[in-house]
């Protein structure tokens, strides 16, 4: 009989404060105006935050077999040049606080869909929600 590895229960408290930071957090970032400075250091005061806290957690060792080396791969082209496209779309834009329509970021295509408050706060927290799930698996 194989025993699983069980991750060790997060206390209540702490996953309750965490919960609660993530709800204010979305709650300000709801409120900020799209594509303004307040709103985009939110949005890096947060990667900061859970980066820090996942490199603080560490992490268990994984067997490396070629299908999770392909996988690392396929994901790691993609994610680059998702990057790519982002950077070189926020550059072409003819003022840093308007959106392009003929380079228009992830941001711009879902702002229609997220231009409103409740809306607004849903997609913060789902994106948050995201963020925290991918660091901290």
């Amino acid at each position: 009989m194989t025993e699983q590895l069980a991750r060790p229960a997060r206390p209540f408290r702490r996953r309750m404060v965490l919960l609660a930071v993530g709800v204010v957090l979305a709650a300000g970032g709801a409120a900020t105006r799209p594509f303004s400075w307040s709103a985009t250091v939110l949005v890096v005061a947060a990667m900061v935050v859970v980066l820090v806290l996942a490199f603080r957690a560490g992490s268990e060792q994984i067997p490396r077999t070629a299908g999770l080396r392909r996988g690392v791969a396929v994901w790691s082209m993609l994610l680059v040049w998702a990057s790519a496209w982002e950077v070189y779309a926020f550059v072409r834009q003819p003022d840093r606080t308007r959106p392009s329509e003929v380079h228009p970021t992830l941001s711009t295509l879902l702002d229609p869909a997220l231009e409103h408050g409740p809306l607004r706060f849903a997609g913060w927290l789902v994106w948050l929600g995201v963020g925290w799930w991918l660091v901290s698996r």
